[in-house]
Parts: structure tokens; sequence; C-alpha cells
């Protein structure tokens, strides 16, 4: 349990370095790196991630919604 609880708090970290537009895109807002989908990703402010685009092979902006849903939140704020 405490395991979880520890990946729960490090997803929540990283998604603080992202606003979400009514659109679904993430912009980055403040330098970030995490472990992605497919490995680390380092991002920079400015960074916007639009549903159907890939960076590093992934649809980041879909993962972003995912990593969103798992802390039980709404994907709009």
């Amino acid at each position: 349990m405490a395991a979880a609880l520890l990946v729960e708090d490090v997803v929540a970290e990283f998604l603080k370095a992202f606003r979400r537009e009514a659109s679904g895109t993430w912009i980055c807002v403040e330098p970030t790196t995490f472990e992605g989908p497919n490995g680390r990703m380092q991002v920079t402010p400015g960074t916007a991630f639009e549903p159907g685009s890939t960076f590093m092979g992934a649809d980041l902006a879909k993962w972003l919604d995912e990593q969103l849903a798992k802390l039980g939140r709404r994907t709009s704020h």
C-alpha cells in the first residue's frame, strides 16, 4: 500500500508541471523530468501536447489524461 501511495505522490507532483486546456491540450508550465510511457522524458516550459499528437512515440495528452484519471481527478481543470 505504501508503494501505491508513493507512485500517486510522484504522479501528482509531475502533473503540477502542466496545465490542461479545455481543448485537451496539455502545456508544460515548469521544467520537469519524469518516467513517461516510453522512458524518461524532460519537458521545458511552453511545450504543448495536443490530443492525437505524438512525442517520443507516445500520445502524451492521452497519457497525461490517464495519469490524472488514476488519481481520481477529472480532466477539466
